[in-house]
């Protein structure tokens, strides 16, 4: 059983990285100062580097909290169904995703501005790339993926062009517009990699 001190300080890192999060979605990373987050959150400059050492820290704290959000979100995606039906669903989910602000602008502006590509990967530990390759080894083994693909080499094919799909969404002035292209695209993308003898792909 946790102590009153380790409850007191698991309260303390959730409330730093719910803090964190809002303010370098709305204001940006470079904008936010030590002071900001620690007026916000109500604690100090020293609860801050306790937790996280650094705002990069912090930022990184963040960032896995909205990553592993949004892949365990898409995962409920890819529970049942054929595996062609499982890919539509999880690709057109998480364009559904990019609606929502924190999302965009904690994934795919701030952190990698922030941390880089390499530590953004790190971070992510490989979970996302895992959840597209199983799909599409699944679609292989089903036969319903044309046999000119190889699902291994077309995960990271498919997830480089979702990350992009994302970032093109995040600079778009018409929100709507963007992701009603990104459904209408990705649905063509992926009706081109499916073989047709197992009927019309499900889509978004």
């Amino acid at each position: 059983m946790a102590s009153v001190r380790e409850e007191g300080a698991a309260r303390t890192r959730a409330t730093l990285i719910a803090v964190g999060t809002a303010l370098f979605a709305e204001h940006g990373f470079a904008e936010v100062t030590t002071a900001r987050v620690c007026e916000a959150a109500g604690v100090t400059r020293g609860a801050l580097y306790h937790h996280f050492g650094s705002m990069v820290g912090l930022m990184e704290a963040c960032f896995a909290e909205v990553d592993h959000g949004v892949v365990d979100t898409l995962s409920k995606h890819a529970v049942t169904g054929r595996p062609i039906e499982r890919v539509h669903a999880v690709t057109h989910a998480f364009v559904d995703q990019l609606s929502d602000k924190t999302v965009r602008q904690i994934l795919f502006v701030e952190a990698p501005a922030a941390l880089g590509w390499t530590r953004w990967r790190e971070i992510d530990g490989g979970r996302s790339l895992a959840l597209v390759k199983d799909l599409l080894l699944a679609a292989h083994d089903q036969g319903e993926l044309l046999p000119r693909h190889d699902p291994k080499v077309l995960a990271h094919l498919l997830l480089g062009g979702l990350n992009e799909l994302a970032m093109f969404v995040a600079a778009s002035r018409s929100r709507d517009k963007a992701l009603a292209a990104a459904h209408t695209e990705l649905s063509a993308v992926l009706d081109g990699m499916f073989a047709s003898d197992h009927g019309e792909p499900l889509r978004g």
